[in-house]
């Protein structure tokens, strides 16, 4: 199953939007799903072992696919 992180912070204005999307997707596609916010050592550890710079950043099997809010067609491409 395919695994999607999202790095999100409380502070980020465009957050929430990527929050509400990915959570959206889930009701249509099924996929493992994580929030993990920017501003706990988890979010610390992943952002040294992906080099983040900016949330939303979105985490597909180990791998950054998005900064910011993925188009639908490009993040399903990314999940099917």
């Amino acid at each position: 199953m395919v695994k999607v992180t999202l790095i999100h912070a409380s502070w980020c204005h465009v957050c929430p939007a990527a929050r509400k999307f990915w959570n959206d997707l889930r009701s249509e596609r099924d996929f493992d799903y994580e929030e993990v916010d920017y501003d706990t050592p988890e979010g610390a550890e992943l952002s040294e072992k992906y080099s983040i710079m900016s949330v939303p950043t979105t985490i597909i099997d180990g791998e950054i696919a998005f900064i910011g809010v993925p188009g639908k067609e490009e993040a399903l491409s990314k999940i099917s």
